[in-house]
């Protein structure tokens, strides 16, 4: 370092040292690509090859949407049913190798002989039904409508907000 700055050793000056310099960025940037390919990311819904439990989900989704409900002014104490319309998919990884005359599409197997998991989509949400205090008031059942509608992207008619006894 000289005056504050940074300055590179005598080998790496010149035009042959920032070819050099060059070379040796693109080498340490083909090693992190690999290692990257070595540890794959963590999968967020279940661990490698274990299927989502769909009870446990929507139970999972209930109780969070009866907290957030419940919190809301004028709501109340509250109680949450969600509905499901599907249980988990996934969506197999596929190897297609094509001929002159004809393409086969074959399914791409790990070493267990299990068919490699390119997707997995959570269960869809059919309908939410809400019991809360707050429920007879017009008002506060828009808000909650409004707010269930936003966060799981379904329309108003899928969306049910009655008085608790």
């Amino acid at each position: 370092m000289k005056n504050g700055r940074f300055t590179l050793p005598e080998k790496l000056q010149g035009k042959q040292g920032r070819t050099l310099l060059a070379v040796g960025i693109g080498f340490l940037a083909m090693v992190l690509i690999l290692l990257s390919e070595l540890f794959p990311a963590r999968q967020t819904t279940a661990a490698a090859g274990e299927p989502l439990d769909t009870a446990a989900y929507q139970t999972q989704l209930e109780q969070r949407l009866e907290t957030l409900v419940s919190q809301m002014s004028g709501a109340g104490k509250t109680t949450v049913m969600v509905t499901l319309e599907t249980g988990e998919e996934s969506v197999y990884a596929v190897d297609t190798q094509s001929g002159e005359l004809q393409t086969q599409n074959t399914h791409v197997l790990l070493d267990d002989g299990s068919a490699l998991t390119e997707t997995v989509y959570l269960p869809q949400v059919q309908g939410v039904a809400v019991l809360c205090e707050g429920g007879g008031d017009v008002r506060v059942a828009a808000r909650i409508t409004e707010m269930i509608g936003a966060l799981l992207d379904l329309p108003s008619n899928r969306i049910c907000v009655e008085q608790r006894r």
